[in-house]
């Protein structure tokens, strides 16, 4: 493999989010219809001239995947802190996008859901998510049944700090192989639960616990009975680790932490019949600052087969690279991202401002053909 394959320069990309009323946006989700040939993009806008991060808006973009031009905008959800976006393609133009509704104050935060149609372009009414418990009886998705769950199962060790927030959109939620949704459920330095459904979220049962403690942001992906998990640490440790399940979740490898990864929202999604995996890592040589929690510059890409860690590309950007999200389309791999470049800025050495700039979309093709 060449050197430069893990050090080259993204290539060009398309704002996706409404440049017209927007500069900030965050937490990008993407899912793509094959029938249609669009992809849509959830994500969390900010005003235009605003930076950091938005907590009272859910949007949806959507574009032709192959060439984003024509991109349209629609706000699924406003109010008082929605949270953290996901989505997942219901097949002919259809999409259901899931969100926290975040108050930061106590309460329950359930998880909801509205689904939008792309052919007549009609937005759903807001539902609940609901759990199946082990009696039979339905609960919403929200912070009471996630930690009597834990609890009961005795993984209750860190939820306490978590009180203010569950995760909807820290994993991005994926159809298995045997045709059910799975998804997760993270908090703040809490274990993770993964859950699966079939009915596209509307309902979902817990069936297996990550033990460790996560920085609220886990995905994963299923091959045969094997789990994959990649996830972010915590703020101690500052690090993206790798840990894998081979009896579909009772038990788990040591986590295994990624060379030069630092914190961010790392993805896994499955492509030319891999688990592929991305993350930032803190290459000095691109501009990356690891002492910038938001001035991520740098990204890799890797796979993980019996164990082994095997790079295939690696971009950077001086604008930033943070919170990424990716999708497979016919063996080409898209990524959509937010740009930091306000958070590279310096005063007196401390970073001066946290900043979101745009979220954006990118063709980055077969990752797999220049390692063949």
């Amino acid at each position: 493999m060449k050197t430069d394959v893990l050090n080259r320069e993204l290539p060009y990309s398309v704002q996706i989010n409404d440049g017209l009323r927007q500069t900030c946006s965050d937490g990008a989700s993407l899912a793509f219809d094959a029938k249609y040939g669009i992809m849509f993009c959830a994500h969390m806008p900010g005003y235009h001239g605003d930076y950091g991060e938005s907590r009272g808006k859910i949007a949806l973009s959507y574009f032709p995947a192959s060439q984003p031009t024509n991109i349209r905008f629609i706000d699924v959800a406003v109010g008082d802190n929605v949270y953290v976006p996901n989505i997942l393609s219901l097949g002919d133009g259809c999409v259901r996008m899931f969100y926290e509704r975040h108050s930061r104050a106590e309460g329950d935060h359930p998880v909801c859901y509205k689904d939008f149609d792309f052919k007549t372009e009609t937005l759903g009414e807001e539902c609940t998510v609901q759990v199946k418990t082990e009696g039979g009886a339905l609960c919403p998705l929200g912070l009471s049944c996630c930690f009597a769950y834990l609890e009961k199962n005795g993984y209750f060790n860190h939820v306490y700090k978590c009180t203010e927030q569950i995760i909807v959109g820290g994993c991005t939620y994926f159809e298995g192989e045997d045709g059910l949704f799975y998804g997760a459920i993270s908090g703040e330095l809490s274990e993770v639960i993964l859950f699966r459904s079939e009915d596209h979220m509307e309902t979902i049962e817990f069936f297996a616990v990550y033990p460790k403690q996560v920085q609220y942001e886990f995905d994963y992906k299923i091959i045969g009975s094997t789990i994959y998990a990649i996830y972010r640490t915590n703020h101690e440790k500052d690090a993206t680790s790798i840990s894998v399940s081979a009896d579909f979740g009772k038990t788990w490898s040591e986590p295994v932490d990624l060379e030069n990864s630092i914190q961010c929202r790392p993805r896994a999604i499955l492509s030319g019949g891999k688990i592929l995996m991305a993350y930032n890592d803190c290459n000095q040589e691109t501009g990356s600052r690891p002492n910038v929690i938001m001035g991520r510059t740098s990204v890799k890409f890797c796979t993980i087969e019996n164990g082994e860690i095997k790079h295939l590309a690696g971009y950077h950007s001086k604008y930033g690279i943070v919170n990424i999200a990716l999708a497979d389309v016919l063996g080409d791999v898209y990524m959509a991202y937010s740009t930091s470049e306000l958070a590279l800025e310096y005063q007196n050495g401390t970073p001066w401002v946290r900043g979101k700039d745009a979220t954006r979309y990118v063709k980055l093709g077969d990752l797999f053909s220049e390692t063949k």
